[in-house]
């Protein structure tokens, strides 16, 4: 933090600490991850001088239940926290958020015996991967862990890993009746394999590949969970251990907002950039030449690309209240979070995102070739970036969403 922070780093799990000091020690950051943003390109993720300073604000420990020395904060304190770390590194807050929010599976669907042992020290960090890239199989005891899962974001400073896993059976025949369980992986027990290389964008993510070769784990660290079909009408682990419905909640929405968050910081990142680019420098038109801060249309993007920023950080963080009513509802005996429910969550903070990528496209154009066309450029970092979250399935499938949404909502019929 630097000397100027109003809100100096304390013990994190203080009572002093609130949420909007966590987002002002966040935004303290900013100068010091822009001046890391190449840094962090070259060597595939944040520092461990950045990991340090997270550790001590106390960010990794935002959704951890207090029982485990955790702050438990709200599911929108957490975004509104990556939103702030991605304006001021979009592959820091990537890496960061991809890493520090599956404590909430871990917190939400495991066992209380599970979860003595894995946030003992503390300090939990975990990559995660919905697509299922090994299997695990049972043994005496408990379950054999094989495979390697690509794309684990998070991963270089990751303390657990919580992979889907093919089901099979003792041996190693796809289960008929189930496909496949979450599992928790401590970190001594999976190779770390720095794949994530030769990107176009967010190259300081940590991305990387985790293989696990014949991990034993003991029962209690396998979850039946399936993300896109998560049952939580009946009473999750987490909320009968914790109390506290945000640990109940269906898995797809609160995914998807992470990313959207993401999106939406750099956004933020983008129009303090373009406003940067256009300040004290001339237009080619009209002529006589005026500076580009002053002129019509180079006001106008900027105000647009603001409007669409702020309205999609309002969706996500929309969406997180939304979350959070919806886990309250169930947990209090009303209706159960529906899957349809979950769809639209997940839809609407894809529609989130994709607005605020729009807006910071187009300051990104009008930005100039010297600033958007030059290499090693913030606004070229995050024309890459942001076209890297365009790729990424949970950019790419909001069609298809929407669809599966449109499907769910005339089965359905939740009322809205």
């Amino acid at each position: 933090m630097n000397a100027m922070d109003p809100h100096p780093v304390r013990d994190d799990a203080t009572p002093e600490v609130t949420p909007d000091i966590l987002v002002a020690r966040a935004a303290a950051m900013r100068d010091h991850l822009r001046a890391e943003q190449k840094a962090t390109e070259d060597r595939g993720r944040y520092s461990e001088e950045t990991h340090e300073m997270f550790r001590a604000a106390g960010f990794y420990r935002i959704l951890q239940p207090k029982m485990y020395g955790g702050l438990e904060f709200s599911i929108e304190t957490f975004y509104r926290v990556v939103m702030e770390l991605s304006r001021g590194c979009p592959s820091t807050g990537w890496g960061f958020c991809l890493g520090a929010s599956h404590v909430l599976q871990a917190a939400s669907y495991f066992s209380k015996e599970a979860q003595d042992e894995i946030f003992a020290g503390g300090h939990f960090v975990a990559a995660s991967r919905d697509v299922p890239g090994g299997t695990v199989r049972p043994v005496e005891g408990g379950w054999v862990v094989n495979g390697t899962w690509h794309y684990c974001s998070g991963s270089p400073f990751s303390t657990h890993f919580l992979p889907h896993a093919i089901l099979t059976d003792s041996e190693g025949n796809p289960n008929a009746a189930k496909d496949q369980l979450l599992v928790i992986v401590p970190r001594a027990q999976w190779h770390l394999e720095e794949t994530w290389s030769g990107v176009l964008g967010m190259r300081g993510t940590g991305s990387h590949s985790i293989r696990i070769d014949e991990a034993f784990v003991p029962r209690h660290y396998a979850a039946d969970l399936h993300l896109w079909e998560a049952d939580t009408s009946l009473t999750t682990p987490g909320v009968r251990l914790h109390g506290n419905p945000m640990y109940s909640g269906r898995p797809l929405g609160f995914f998807h907002g992470e990313l959207a968050a993401i999106i939406a910081g750099v956004s933020m990142a983008v129009v303090d950039e373009y406003r940067n680019c256009i300040t004290g420098t001339k237009a080619h038109w009209p002529f006589p030449a005026m500076e580009r801060a002053r002129h019509h249309e180079y006001q106008r993007v900027l105000g647009l690309g603001l409007a669409k920023a702020m309205a999609a950080r309002q969706a996500v963080l929309g969406g997180a209240r939304e979350i959070a009513r919806i886990s309250e509802r169930q947990a209090e005996g009303g209706t159960a979070f529906s899957n349809c429910e979950d769809l639209l969550l997940y839809s609407q903070m894809g529609q989130a995102a994709q607005l605020a990528w729009s807006g910071a496209e187009h300051m990104i154009h009008m930005s100039g070739s010297g600033n958007a066309a030059r290499q090693g450029t913030r606004m070229e970092r995050y024309s890459r970036d942001l076209a890297v979250y365009r790729c990424h399935s949970e950019g790419a499938y909001i069609d298809i969403f929407a669809e599966l949404l449109g499907e769910a909502f005339l089965k359905e019929q939740v009322p809205l």
